[in-house]
Formats: structure tokens, C-alpha cells, sequence
């Protein structure tokens, strides 16, 4: 086999490991940019970081829990396009609680606490199952020590925020961690052929050639 074939079977593996690069590049990229797209609450509700900071405002503004919860919850359902209930018990008694909006949950949490109903009762109302279990969760940890004991919930929801924001860091790096490896494998799997095609073997030949 001449210097040319040996040329060209290199070419050839290049060629073929930018096209696996390319495309282990842009795929997983595709679906990492879509799970953070969908985790930030772009065509859904805004994050869980957002909906507290919002509640420290209104908090700070001299609001209570309930009527914090209140004027998020209906500022979320009018974003989901539908009219605030004009009875929020009524919307309570909805059947379809798994599936409602994390506006109408934070509304029946809200109704719930001005009925008087003890905090974990309160939080129950919503589906402890249901697609915002996460948020509501960290909602009502962040702040049951102020509904219970009295105290400012503000020092709480801003350690809430930290944490969170330090897990979505943590996990972006760990996936970009595991993105460099699968870019990596492939193309040192097939740049390290065309290196001993286009290096090693013409090398040899010529030296057996003499």
C-alpha cells in the first residue's frame, strides 16, 4: 500500500471522528441547554428560587405568610392564563389537585392557614404526590420555624436560596464533568487510528523498505 492510501485512510478516520464529535457535542449540549430550560421554568412556573425571593419582599413589606402565599399563587395563576377563583375554598375542594398549577396549591395552602388549620394539615392540602411536591416542600421548610416558633423567616429563605442555587451548580458541573468525557473517549478512539495510520505504519514501512 503506497503513501497516498495511507494518506487517504487517515483522512478518512478524521473525518469520520470530527463527525462523531460533532454530534456527541451537540446532542447532549441540546438536552442538557432543554433540562435547564425546563428546571428554570421556562414555559412553566417560574423557579422555586424566584417564587421565595418573592415571598422575602412581600414579607418585608409587612405581609404575612398566608397573604404572601396569597398574592404569589394568584400572580402565578393568572400567568397559567386562568382567572383567580373568586372563592379560594371552592378551589380547594378541586378534584384535580394532582394535576393543578403550583399557583392554585400555594392558593389552597393560603386558604387553608386563614381557616385556622394547623401548618402540616395546611400543607397537605395540595397533593403530596403531585409534580410541585418539590417546591412546596421547600416552601413549607423554609418557612415552618416562622409560623411556629414566630420568628423572621427572611434569614431562613435566604439559606434556602444559597443551597439551592449551590445544588444547581454542583449538578451542572457534574454534568458537564460527564459531557467532557463522552466528547473525549470517542474522539481519542478514533483520532489515535488516523495517527498511527498517517505516523506509525508509514514509518515502519519505510524503514522495513530499505
Amino acid at each position: 500500500m503506497n503513501g497516498d492510501m495511507w494518506q487517504l485512510l487517515a483522512a478518512m478516520m478524521t473525518v469520520f471522528a470530527v463527525l462523531v464529535h460533532g454530534g456527541l457535542a451537540g446532542n447532549p449540549a441540546g438536552c442538557a441547554s432543554a433540562r435547564l430550560r425546563r428546571d428554570a421554568g421556562v414555559g412553566d412556573e417560574p423557579p422555586i428560587t424566584l417564587l421565595l425571593e418573592m415571598m422575602a419582599v412581600a414579607i418585608r413589606q409587612g405581609a404575612s405568610i398566608p397573604r404572601a402565599m396569597s398574592v404569589i399563587g394568584g400572580v402565578l395563576v393568572e400567568r397559567e392564563g386562568d382567572a383567580v377563583p373568586a372563592a379560594i375554598a371552592g378551589a380547594a375542594a378541586s378534584a384535580d389537585v394532582a394535576s393543578a398549577g403550583l399557583g392554585r396549591q400555594m392558593l389552597r395552602v393560603a386558604a387553608a392557614l386563614n381557616r385556622g388549620a394547623e401548618w402540616d394539615g395546611a400543607w397537605a392540602a395540595p397533593a403530596p404526590e403531585g409534580r410541585h411536591a418539590a417546591a412546596l416542600q421547600l416552601m413549607k421548610s423554609a418557612l415552618e420555624p416562622s409560623w411556629r416558633h414566630g420568628i423572621s423567616p427572611l434569614l431562613r429563605i435566604e439559606t434556602t436560596i444559597e443551597q439551592i442555587d449551590l445544588d444547581e451548580r454542583r449538578s451542572i458541573e457534574e454534568s458537564a464533568a460527564r459531557l467532557s468525557v463522552r466528547i473525549l473517549v470517542p474522539m481519542g478512539l478514533c483520532f489515535l487510528p488516523a495517527f498511527i495510520l498517517i505516523g506509525v505504519i508509514p514509518s515502519i514501512a519505510a524503514f522495513a523498505g530499505r
